[in-house]
């Protein structure tokens, strides 16, 4: 699904690690940003998330990359969303096909509880190959105390999570839409995308958003990014997306 206004297209810039470039990011044009608590080189601990959400305009949407298991978010990392109204999670370590297969009571702590609890969950679905539109296929007909408000599709990398600058077959995407298998949860592509290429990427996949963290970096910093590049990234995904 892609909104028919290019200004309704949603761009996410991910990994922010530091005030600056959460700044720069906001005024290069970005709906959201990303604070990352899960691993990695863009990982941040809970004080720095504080300083940067103390400096977010109000009008930039914090999501949150957490991982998640039947014992649910530490009470360090609900204390800080609920005093900064963080209400978006970009959910890892937890597949619909979890809901389901868990002891009874243990999804309090799962998807089920968080949304319970107000959030707004956004699984990250990695995309290896055609499989993943039966998986997008059941978080669409998840019942509403699991139903997702948007999935993020990922490339697909054995060592890492989210940031790899890998790319996933769009195609894909447009095949299974085809077949009926992608009508919700909204879509946020990722993986791969960068200032030369999410033109091409929202051309093919129609998605509802686009989500960019290593193609937006400073060359060989993980973690820190470029200014004209991120300005570069969003006029290029709001372009592509007028045209629709």
């Amino acid at each position: 699904m892609l909104n028919r206004l290019g200004a309704g297209l949603r761009v996410k810039i991910c990994g922010i690690t530091n005030v600056v470039d959460g700044l720069a990011a906001a005024e290069a044009g970005a709906d959201a940003i990303g604070l990352n608590f899960v691993g990695g080189p863009r990982r941040i601990e809970p004080a720095v998330a504080r300083d940067i959400l103390r400096a977010l305009p109000a009008m930039v949407m914090p999501v949150a990359l957490v991982r998640v298991g039947p014992a649910g978010l530490s009470p360090e990392l609900l204390e800080l969303f609920a005093a900064y109204r963080v209400s978006h999670l970009q959910v890892y370590g937890w597949d619909q096909a979890d809901e389901t297969s868990v002891p009874q009571g243990a999804t309090d702590g799962g998807l089920a509880g968080l949304i319970a609890a107000g959030f707004r969950v956004m699984p990250a679905l990695t995309v290896k190959d055609m499989a993943f539109a039966e998986r997008l296929a059941a978080w669409g007909a998840a019942p509403a105390e699991r139903q997702p408000c948007a999935v993020v599709l990922d490339a697909y990398d054995p060592a890492r999570e989210g940031g790899t600058g890998r790319r996933f077959e769009w195609e894909w995407v447009v095949r299974a839409r085809e077949g009926g298998r992608v009508a919700w949860p909204p879509i946020f592509l990722a993986g791969g995308l960068h200032p030369g290429n999410v033109g091409r990427a929202i051309g093919v996949v129609r998605p509802y958003g686009v989500d960019v963290s290593s193609g937006v970096e400073i060359d060989g910093v993980p973690g820190r990014k470029d200014r004209a590049k991120m300005m570069a990234f969003v006029r290029n995904a709001r372009a592509a997306a007028n045209a629709f």
